[in-house]
């Protein structure tokens, strides 16, 4: 007879550790935000591991205090992006486990922001989604509990912002650090206001997120008639820190022609999906 089974007592945690914000949440708990850089190293890039130490840094005292008595272990779910190959998704997950986690499990970031925004992706009919983070664009199509199609480009608003600093740079003689250049492009995006540096940036722009727009386009087209269907009829939805940028979600919708809405919480939809998804992974005990 077991007298004290670890498992009963053990968290269940989300965690999204992105290029720019790494967010874990857990039960009915508010969401827990930390830079994914110490100093100048930086623990991703284009949305995945790239300095596996500077992670497990990041990581470690976040995920210690989910231990239970100090001593039982939290189990992990993490994302991660759709197109992530093995080596890529294995880096995580080391780095959670070397964190302090007793188990980790990988879900696909875009499904996870799909649920967190509270897209019924069982549904017979796809549902789209389209996740702009800092390091990547993700895009994926859901039908019945599945994801049945996704595209990522490799690259979101990190290079957004280096297409500002490089344009201001040249045009202005000013250089911008990264929280300027964020500054300049989330207050204006495309639209260039009266600002002088807000006209820069935003003519510095269309090069990116014409790449962007038309990356979803062609994935839209490629896909089957019927699914193609499904989405004009239930639009697109956006999620992630770029679908708060000025102009994003109107070329969306002029480049292809679907509406596209915005999630309600598009910066934290994949931790809040990826917690909302947390009991089915315990239910099936889909820990590793």
């Amino acid at each position: 007879m077991t007298i004290f089974n670890i498992d009963q007592w053990r968290q269940h945690v989300a965690l999204d550790v992105g290029t720019a914000t790494t967010r874990i949440a857990t039960g009915n708990c508010g969401i827990l935000e930390v830079p994914s850089r110490i100093g100048s190293r930086r623990a991703l890039r284009d949305g995945v591991v790239v300095d596996p130490d500077t992670t497990v840094q990041i990581l470690q005292p976040v995920i210690e205090k989910r231990r239970i008595f100090g001593m039982v272990k939290p189990s992990i779910l993490g994302c991660a992006p759709s197109d992530a190959s093995e080596s890529e998704r294995q880096l995580l997950t080391d780095a959670i486990m070397k964190a302090g986690a007793a188990a980790v499990s990988i879900i696909p970031e875009p499904l996870a922001a799909a649920v967190g925004a509270s897209l019924d992706v069982s549904s017979p009919y796809a549902q789209m989604v389209v996740d702009v983070g800092d390091g990547v664009t993700d895009c994926a199509v859901f039908r019945c509990g599945k994801v049945i199609a996704s595209y990522a480009l490799r690259g979101g608003c990190c290079r957004m912002r280096r297409a500002i600093a490089t344009a201001v740079a040249s045009e202005r003689k000013t250089t911008l650090d990264e929280e300027e250049a964020d500054l300049l492009l989330r207050s204006y995006g495309t639209s260039a206001g009266e600002h002088p540096a807000g006209m820069t940036a935003a003519a510095a722009l269309p090069t990116v997120l014409e790449e962007i727009a038309d990356a979803i386009d062609i994935f839209i087209r490629d896909l089957p008639n019927d699914i193609g269907c499904d989405i004009i009829y239930s639009g697109i939805c956006l999620t992630g820190g770029g679908a708060l940028i000025p102009g994003l979600r109107h070329l969306l919708e002029e480049r292809t022609g679907i509406n596209v809405f915005t999630a309600a919480h598009p910066r934290s939809a994949v931790v809040e999906g990826a917690r909302a998804i947390l009991p089915v992974v315990v239910m099936l005990n889909r820990w590793k």
